[in-house]
């Protein structure tokens, strides 16, 4: 892994905090390739999965075994993942469809968090961040715009700003997105609607569009080796009636007892990451994938 850390700090120089460019993409794309390089050369165990429908495998060095690995999202060529990260950068969004996003860019986070977590044990900050990176610098490329990490608050006998996740200000006249990154969410997720909330009263209710994305919910008991999802959907119901309305919440291992929610009242609009980019929801220019 230790060229994967070198890779990691270069990313860290050129983003900063949350910036987007030629180099931060490169570094990125040079990490992401250095971990699925270092996961590739060590052994796989499979996982007891307790939901309904899917397989989890892990990946195992020494008495060491990373977070679960979801069979049919996870793709075994990088070079697959590279080629639909480096499409979605460039975006030429013809050349792909829903089922490719979601498993590239699922492929190219948790092979990270994997490495992460069979070298450095209890590190949760480490994977969090890179994902962070990684969600920043393609919304960044779809949306031609840079992510800021805070907003403007203004209130009678003060003037502050509050410390939010990425914002994307895309200029007057059209909306301003809050997309929250996430690993998991488990009982964090009120934070999300929180910060929403807040955005709601300062500058009026959609202004902003909430749209967190989230890794996956899964949970690995490393004794007995099973997977489970952790979910509370009855908790996000109230949170979506009583705090806040997101506008779409975006998975890339999503989570059956969320997807339902979808046809439910209130509505919490719940789908994949690679159904936002393609729905035409997003304002994003598509490029000709010939040019």
């Amino acid at each position: 892994m230790t060229e994967v850390f070198k890779r990691y700090r270069e990313v860290q120089k050129h983003l900063g905090s949350i910036g987007h460019g030629v180099e931060s993409k490169a570094a990125l794309i040079e990490t992401l390739s250095a971990a699925a390089e270092y996961v590739s050369n060590t052994k796989k165990v499979e996982l007891k999965s307790k939901v309904p429908g899917k397989s989890y495998f892990g990946f195992a060095s020494g008495d060491s075994i990373s977070r679960p690995v979801n069979h049919e999202l996870y793709l075994e060529d990088y070079s697959l993942v590279e080629r639909v990260i480096r499409a979605l950068h460039d975006r030429k969004l013809a050349m792909l469809d829903v089922s490719q996003i979601n498993r590239a860019v699922y492929s190219a986070a948790i092979t990270f968090c994997a490495g992460i977590d069979i070298t450095k044990k209890g590190d949760q900050k480490t994977p969090g961040t890179l994902f962070e990176y990684l969600c920043a610098t393609l919304l960044s490329s779809l949306l031609m715009c840079s992510p800021k990490a805070s907003v403007q608050v203004l209130n009678m006998g003060f003037e502050t700003k509050l410390p939010t996740d990425l914002i994307f200000d895309l200029g007057d006249d059209r909306p301003k997105y809050h997309v929250p990154v996430k690993t998991s969410t488990r009982e964090r997720v009120i934070q999300v609607w929180a910060h929403q909330r807040v955005l709601d009263g300062v500058y009026g209710a959609g202004r902003f569009r909430g749209m967190p994305v989230i890794l996956t919910e899964t949970k690995l008991d490393s004794k007995n080796l099973e997977v489970t999802e952790i979910c509370l959907p009855k908790q996000w119901l109230l949170y979506q009636m009583h705090i806040a309305q997101l506008w779409r919440i975006a998975y890339l291992d999503m989570p059956d007892a969320y997807a339902r929610l979808c046809g439910g009242f209130p509505q919490v609009p719940v789908c994949t990451l690679g159904d936002v980019i393609l729905s035409g929801d997003l304002p994003i220019t598509p490029v000709d994938p010939s040019s």
